[in-house]
């Protein structure tokens, strides 16, 4: 008996207004990689496969990035908390399984980590970011000791860059408008500029051209570009096109050749220029020059294609000659709260609302709820239905009714478009999922803190008394109370498809089966997980075989129990890093999961 990962979708990059987003590029697997919450991923573009890596443990990863060697698949990646983590992997070609390994960790800062280049020998970092008395260090990942000094800023360093051949130069910007050179190694200063960047501005970005790296160029909120001699450092020219105005802060740079670049900038334009003759080549515009549309990270891929991440997550790919976007990778990369399957819907902690379709290049993104998603029906595959912490019940992203205080906790019954929401004035309602319609409603005598429902029972847990009471769906004035109250706060409830058992979480990671015909506990034994049980699902069988129940819990595992033999258990530990916030099952062998690592994680269930 057991369980196995069989595929997973990736979350987005993590973004920040104002701040600029490095991604990473390997030509050798052709994957990408870069930050999401409090893990690093490498996505690759051939098969979508993905490889999650949560060694930072409770820091928000900031950077990552390739090493220059190929097929070393060595990445360092730095965190919020200022460690960098040298790091490889390596999948199973027979078992897809990936394997990594930690080659060694540093604590290099005091603050967060916002830019890693490696050098290229693959033997030398430069980290800088945020710090109380430095701003960036030079390192040898090996040994980690100290290969020169990081001085010239004065404030946050945004970027850093080495050259990519001898003589070996390095080259870092920051938020005191200034660019400094430095040669090595051992690295020390040798020289600034503080007068080509409008003062007061923010320097974002810093790139030397590859391979013999005659120039370096730096992009900033003042909306300019300049370009230094990438051995002297000595300031060559802006790089302007008089026809082309730039109308809003650069955030980003990425090299195509030794003379040609793109720049991401807040105009959620991307712009291809010419050192040389100082002239942009080509231009692609995002449909909407919004907030969300910003771009704040670039970075060049082999084939002439273009990556640009916006700032709600999307990665925009772009080909040099073509007009228009070849492709838009959409996703979450906020924690998921909601999931539905058959069709797979997820909603996260931002409001946003992904249909997923089975190739991935006909997903639908809604963004219309602005606060965490409840819960999804999706018992009619074109009428979603969804329930946020924003007061609404939406259909399609359209409001069908607005609850006079905020949905607590929320749950649907997919083949019956019902949903079941209790607000914050404890007033627990039965509503129609697809009209919006109130079929019932009750106050409640105390506040609850989990919800469970089928087709004819409504049961709510509460707060005070840990007592579960189960209503009637159809008439709420008719109930009654579960003879043996929770050892905790309960958390998470459901009832079994055919109404014969309820199956309690709590707070502690505990789950108790009651038995309803009976009001009395079937087992209270299902005690293996160690914190709040955040999903509990019933294995879709037939009524008289209703055995198997998969749960999810903050402690980041998955755990499938059984009526029937009570102390057999199916585990995988650490599902999803920083804990598991919703199971389903896709049918009687598979099973999907989300957490707040903002995954989508498919399973196969062995039961043999």
């Amino acid at each position: 008996m057991s369980l196995s990962l069989q595929s997973v979708i990736a979350p987005l990059p993590a973004t920040e207004r104002n701040f600029t987003t490095h991604l990473s590029y390997d030509e050798a697997t052709n994957s990408i990689a870069y930050p999401c919450g409090k893990s690093a991923f490498v996505r690759s573009f051939d098969d979508d496969s993905v490889v999650q890596f949560t060694g930072h443990t409770s820091a928000n990863v900031t950077v990552v990035k390739f090493s220059p060697i190929k097929n070393s698949q060595y990445l360092c990646s730095g965190d919020s908390s200022g460690k960098v983590i040298v790091w490889g992997w390596s999948r199973d070609p027979e078992t897809k399984l990936v394997d990594i390994n930690i080659k060694s960790e540093f604590q290099v800062l005091a603050g967060p980590v916002t830019d890693i280049s490696w050098d290229f020998e693959g033997k030398r970092l430069c980290i800088v970011g945020e710090g109380r008395d430095s701003f960036g260090a030079f390192l040898s990942w090996d040994s980690g000791n100290s290969l020169g000094e990081l001085s010239g800023h004065s404030k946050r360093i945004n970027a850093c860059h080495f050259k990519q051949s001898r003589p070996m130069r390095c080259i870092t910007v920051g938020d005191d408008s200034s660019v400094v050179f430095f040669q090595g190694p051992p690295f020390k200063f040798s020289s600034s500029d503080r007068t080509h960047h409008d003062q007061g501005k923010f320097i974002r970005d810093v790139q030397f051209s590859p391979n013999s790296g005659d120039f370096a160029v730096t992009v900033g909120s003042d909306r300019k570009i300049c370009c230094f001699d990438g051995k002297t450092g000595e300031f060559i020219k802006y790089i302007e096109d008089p026809n082309e105005e730039i109308t809003a802060g650069i955030f980003a740079l990425s090299f195509v050749d030794e003379t040609k670049f793109v720049t991401a900038s807040a105009d959620a334009v991307i712009r291809l220029y010419d050192i040389n003759e100082s002239k942009v080549l080509q231009k692609w515009s995002l449909p909407e020059k919004s907030v969300a549309n910003q771009l704040v990270g670039v970075v060049t891929a082999k084939g002439g294609q273009i990556i640009a991440l916006s700032l709600d997550g999307k990665l925009n790919i772009f080909k040099i000659g073509e007009s228009d976007a070849i492709r838009t990778i959409k996703g979450h990369n906020k924690g998921i709260t909601a999931l539905a399957v058959n069709p797979l819907i997820s909603g996260s902690y931002d409001g946003r609302v992904i249909e997923w379709s089975d190739d991935n290049s006909k997903i639908k993104q809604n963004d219309e709820h602005n606060n965490l998603v409840v819960s999804i029906d999706n018992s009619d595959a074109t009428q979603i239905a969804t329930v946020s912490w924003d007061d609404t019940l939406r259909v399609n992203a359209t409001v069908k009714h607005n609850f006079a205080s905020q949905p607590m906790v929320a749950t649907s019954d997919d083949k019956n478009s019902v949903t079941a929401v209790i607000t914050a004035d404890d007033i627990l309602y039965v509503v129609n999922s697809q009209s919006g319609e109130i079929v019932q409603e009750k106050q409640l005598a105390d506040t609850a803190t989990a919800v469970g429902l089928t087709g004819s029972l409504v049961a709510v847990g509460y707060e005070k008394s840990r007592e579960i009471e189960v209503f009637k769906s159809s008439d709420l004035n008719e109930s009654y109370k579960l003879t043996q109250p929770l050892q905790a706060t309960p958390s998470c409830l459901s009832i079994s498809p055919s109404g014969s058992y309820l199956a309690a979480g709590d707070v502690m990671g505990k789950i108790v089966l009651y038995e309803l015909s009976t009001k009395s506990v079937k087992t209270s034994r299902w005690s293996f997980h160690t914190s709040q049980i955040t999903s509990i699902e019933w294995r879709p069988t037939d009524e008289d075989d209703e055995d198997y129940v998969v749960t999810g819990s903050t402690d980041t595992n998955i755990i499938i129990y059984s009526v029937k033999r009570t102390m057999k258990t199916i585990k995988y530990l650490n599902a999803h890093k920083g804990g598991v916030t919703c199971v389903k099952w896709k049918d009687g062998e598979t099973v999907v999961s989300a957490g707040t690592d903002a995954c989508i994680k498919q399973w196969s269930v062995d039961f043999s």
